[in-house]
């Protein structure tokens, strides 16, 4: 017996590019931040940090499935 569909491939296709887009946006942001951004102050500092991490370990989480 097939499996039951309820939305199209063509729309699980997007859904899972707009989900990889979500979680590496954020990353790659930061990423050039890091390299463009001189003058920074040390709260600017730890705040682009924590973001940098939360991203990098939300990129992680989503390649491994969970």
């Amino acid at each position: 017996m097939d499996k039951l569909e309820v939305f199209p491939r063509w729309l699980d296709l997007v859904m899972i590019i707009c989900k990889w887009f979500i979680h590496t946006i954020p990353f790659i942001i930061c990423s050039f931040m890091y390299f463009f951004q001189s003058e920074m102050s040390l709260w600017d500092n730890w705040l682009l940090t924590s973001v940098y991490l939360l991203s990098l370990s939300n990129l992680i989480n989503s390649l491994d499935g969970n």
